[in-house]
């Protein structure tokens, strides 16, 4: 009546039960974001993150650690992507503004190929970051052209300062996603 080995069977269906289960989920890729402005787009891609809940070890945010020409933008997603070559995306956030090293940095920006499968990628705005947080809240197809060596992101800010919009909105202000 019964089996000799009883507690064999149970021992084996209890080591089972402790096995590390298989993953479910694909990991994540790496991402290097590399901003032009020291606050206001790594702040803003930062609330994001947070907001998603993503691990800072998957996404690095950059944007102080390089000066705030788009060539220099480039040169450093660049030379930190040879320090650390585990990223899958590297993503250059560029202003057109009146940068005169914009058109070099995209010429070296296509010509450069930073590893097999990694995508290499600048994100422009035109004229300004901020133009982006105006699309959230207007459609609109205006041109920001300041005389000058006026800021055309100064006429953006002014546009996102009406009612409605952002009130109170200056550079490098949190909470904006």
């Amino acid at each position: 009546m019964g089996t000799d080995n009883l507690f064999q069977k149970r021992k084996q269906r209890v080591a089972a039960s402790l096995q590390r289960k298989q993953s479910l989920k694909a990991p994540y890729d790496r991402v290097l974001i590399v901003c032009e402005g020291a606050k206001t787009e790594p702040n803003y891609f930062k609330e994001i993150r947070n907001a998603y809940r993503l691990s800072t070890a998957n996404i690095d945010i950059c944007g102080k650690e390089c000066d705030s020409d788009p060539l220099s933008v480039i040169n450093y997603a660049i030379k930190k992507y040879g320090e650390d070559p585990d990223y899958e995306h590297v993503y250059c956030v560029i202003d057109r503004d009146k940068h005169t090293t914009f058109d070099a940095a995209m010429d070296k920006l296509s010509q450069t190929k930073l590893g097999e499968n990694v995508t290499f990628t600048a994100t422009t705005s035109i004229p300004c970051f901020e133009f982006w947080l105006l699309l959230n809240f207007v459609y609109t197809t205006r041109q920001f052209c300041a005389p000058g060596n006026s800021s055309n992101c100064e006429l953006v800010i002014a546009e996102l300062n009406k009612r409605e919009r952002i009130r109170s909105y200056k550079k490098g202000a949190l909470n904006i996603w």
